[in-house]
């Protein structure tokens, strides 16, 4: 399932995109973070939540007992003729907040239009930047 989110949401005029190994968590404008969000929601109707969140995460859930879950595939869509798509695995955006099997949605709203593709999101990914060509890409990290 697509989250209808305007792509204007993340144009330069709104603060744009940027990926930064030193930002660990995600950060999304807080309208596109919240539909996001709430599509995952629910997707994952069936799985328990938390009564609250852990500190910046506003979306966890209970997975004590599980040996494994299912949970929606998690894909970026970049703009422009034949863009990229960045598919997460699970392990990248579900990730455990303590030994009691508490995990948390690791996305969060950003305070500004901004839009950061954080350290957790990037793990395990190879990432080619081509800026003379304008050009990025996303593969499995072969290293």
């Amino acid at each position: 399932m697509r989250v209808p989110i305007s792509e204007d949401v993340f144009g330069q005029s709104e603060g744009g995109v940027v990926m930064d190994t030193g930002t660990a968590v995600t950060r999304f404008p807080t309208v596109a973070y919240e539909a996001f969000r709430d599509t995952f929601v629910q997707q994952t109707a069936n799985l328990p939540r938390l009564s609250s969140g852990v500190s910046i995460f506003d979306t966890c859930y209970d997975l004590s007992g599980f040996v494994s879950v299912r949970v929606p595939t998690v894909s970026f869509y970049f703009s422009g003729a034949g863009g990229p798509i960045l598919t997460l695995p699970a392990s990248n955006f579900l990730i455990p907040v303590d030994d009691k099997g508490s995990f948390c949605f690791a996305f969060a709203a950003s305070p500004s239009g901004l839009s950061i593709i954080g350290n957790i999101q990037q793990e395990g990914i190879q990432i080619s930047f081509d800026g003379a060509n304008g050009f990025v890409g996303f593969g499995p990290n072969v290293c």
